[in-house]
């Protein structure tokens, strides 16, 4: 029996891994890190989704306005009507410029310490980055929202002018080119702004250089997040709704925060 007992020796150390062993490929660390946080991630997209509401409903706020205005479905009434509203819609519209910037740092925060392979407390740690990064998380906030707004207004303005000539299409195609780099840089001005201490002005220059040397992995990054989140609206869209507010939201953040962060590790952290 001795023999046996010192035979299955669970004090022994194992085989462990190999001093030289290869790392395992990104894609490999990807899914075994999503497959093991799986439940965390839909219980993070749920608490994120509260703070996005508003968010939703003001892009359909900004669609009735806008398709309104410019469509004509106000038409004899137009003043009265647009009177009314766009102080109202201004109002609501507040609402998620108040709460998606900060809740976005807490959100964000999670999911780069999941992406490095670091523990989150979902709820302790969202509140925490959300607070302490409220006023610049604020300001992101503003200015994607008038960012967006501007862009929004410039598109309709050419698609309803009636104008059919090559400079109008040109400028089209230049205000798509700088709202997709915007896009881009969005895939660190979070992470950045969660793990370094920097001026806004400086998340932002920072975000603009990683987004032109990174210009096409950038937008393969935002190809992939785009056919996750839009396409399946559109084959399978019961699906889709039921997926959005339970894991669609955490899966792009965690998807963007593992592409960034070892970005961000090489050039600002590790750099000598």
């Amino acid at each position: 029996m001795g023999s046996l007992f010192n035979f299955i020796n669970y004090n022994k150390p194992g085989p462990g891994v190999q001093k030289n062993e290869p790392p395992k490929p990104r894609v490999i660390v990807f899914f075994k890190i999503y497959s093991r946080k799986l439940w965390n991630l839909i219980k993070l997209n749920i608490l994120f989704s509260l703070f996005n509401i508003p968010a939703l409903l003001s892009i359909f706020v900004l669609f009735v306005v806008f398709s309104g205005i410019f469509q004509g479905l106000f038409k004899g009434e137009t003043s009265l009507i647009s009177s009314l509203f766009f102080p109202l819609s201004a109002l609501f519209l507040c609402v998620p410029v108040i709460t998606t910037g900060p809740a976005q740092a807490g959100f964000t925060y999670v999911l780069r310490n999941y992406s490095r392979q670091e523990h989150a407390f979902i709820w302790s740690d969202f509140k925490e980055h959300a607070l302490k990064n409220f006023k610049q998380g604020l300001l992101i906030s503003i200015i994607d929202f008038l960012v967006t707004l501007l862009v929004f207004i410039d598109i309709s303005i050419y698609a309803n002018s009636g104008m059919k000539s090559l400079l109008v299409s040109i400028s089209e195609y230049i205000i798509a080119l700088l709202f997709m780099i915007y896009l881009m840089m969005h895939l660190y001005i979070y992470p950045m702004l969660v793990t370094f201490k920097l001026s806004l002005r400086h998340i932002y220059k920072n975000a603009f250089i990683f987004a032109m040397v990174n210009l096409i992995p950038n937008a393969g990054i935002l190809l992939l997040c785009f056919v996750l989140s839009a396409i399946p609206f559109l084959f399978f869209p019961v699906m889709s709704y039921t997926l959005f507010p339970f894991i669609t939201l955490s899966t792009i953040g965690f998807i963007t925060n593992f592409y960034a962060y070892p970005i961000l590790e090489k050039y600002m952290i590790n750099k000598e």
